[in-house]
């Protein structure tokens, strides 16, 4: 098992088994979310487009106009704010060769997740597995918790990873 000095999650949304081999649209750091209510709806909407821009295509700049400036981060080897994991976010998986690839999400409002196998992550020899977890304050990502685990190089039971 590895745990990596991540912010990583985020984050993580349509259901879907989709691989991202996309190169980077854009790294500019863009303005926090402005903290608005929001339905359980609407929440899912927002999630669903930032899956989408910081996986799939990983547009930063789009994804992150959802993170809230005092943004919560739960990973231990990272800290708290939305300046500390944008920066934490593009140095990891910001660099096209590193491949990410959405397993699985899911939305119960105000919770979202993101499984998925990362390929090059934190110069990781084997793929890893992410889960990502974020909590939203209206309209904005407040809270993140994540889990990451390396492919071990022998598995004691024959059940795949991802």
């Amino acid at each position: 098992m590895r745990f990596t000095n991540t912010f990583f999650t985020a984050l993580l949304a349509c259901v879907a088994s989709v691989s991202s081999q996309a190169t980077v649209i854009d790294q500019r750091q863009p303005n926090p979310c402005a903290v608005h209510w929001a339905s359980p709806h609407q929440q899912e909407k927002i999630f669903e487009d930032l899956v989408e821009n910081l996986y799939r295509t990983r547009n930063f700049t789009r994804a992150y106009t959802h993170f809230a400036v005092d943004y919560i981060q739960h990973n231990p080897s990272a800290v708290d704010g939305f300046n500390a994991s944008f920066n934490a976010v593009v140095s990891l998986i910001g660099d096209p060769s590193v491949k990410v690839q959405v397993l699985r999400t899911a939305f119960s409002a105000p919770y979202g997740w993101v499984h998925s196998r990362i390929d090059g992550f934190d110069g990781a020899e084997r793929p890893s597995a992410v889960a990502d977890i974020m909590r939203f304050n209206g309209t904005c990502v407040q809270e993140h918790w994540d889990v990451i685990q390396e492919m071990p190089a022998q598995s004691v039971n024959p059940h795949p990873l991802f």
